[in-house]
């Protein structure tokens, strides 16, 4: 299944981007939602670093998934596949679009879960709700970050 998610922030490009490489702000994006957990990451993207946190489906099983980095194109776009995790197929790429009002965030998945987890029923009937949820949740946390200015101070804060 393919989905796409997008959302305006009234910042610069560079200094969203900026934000969205490192990955201790999944961290922030997540904050307040219990079903997600840091476990470890690489620092700074680059390709070829991982990234890996844990994540609870239903409010009781836990999934730990691992993601590779793949693309890296600054500040334009990064992306990133699963190699650890209960899926057969997910990546995920992040573009940075230069709007009127800011930058345009733009998040395209392609995810496919494997029969034996329910396949294609399962995508539709309960993890593509899980997702929408998910990235709305990820959509008012990034505004919020954005408003507050803390997202221009932790970027400032990385380059000092």
């Amino acid at each position: 299944m393919h989905f796409q998610f997008e959302q305006v922030i009234a910042l610069p490009r560079t200094t969203v981007f900026a934000f969205h490489e490192d990955p201790e702000h999944l961290v922030l994006l997540h904050h307040g939602w219990s079903a997600f957990r840091m476990i470890h990451h690489y620092g700074r993207l680059h390709p070829g670093s991982r990234t890996w946190f844990e994540t609870t489906i239903a409010g009781i099983l836990p999934v730990v998934m691992g993601f590779e980095h793949t693309v890296y194109e600054p500040p334009h776009r990064f992306g990133e596949q699963l190699i650890h995790g209960p899926f057969r197929k997910f990546t995920h790429i992040h573009e940075f679009d230069e709007v009127n009002r800011g930058t345009m965030v733009r998040d395209l998945l392609e995810i496919e879960l494997p029969w034996h987890y329910g396949g294609e029923l399962a995508m539709q009937h309960f993890i593509a709700p899980m997702l929408q949820r998910v990235f709305k949740f990820r959509g008012e946390a990034l505004l919020k970050l954005a408003q507050t200015g803390a997202i221009v101070r932790r970027v400032e804060q990385r380059l000092t």
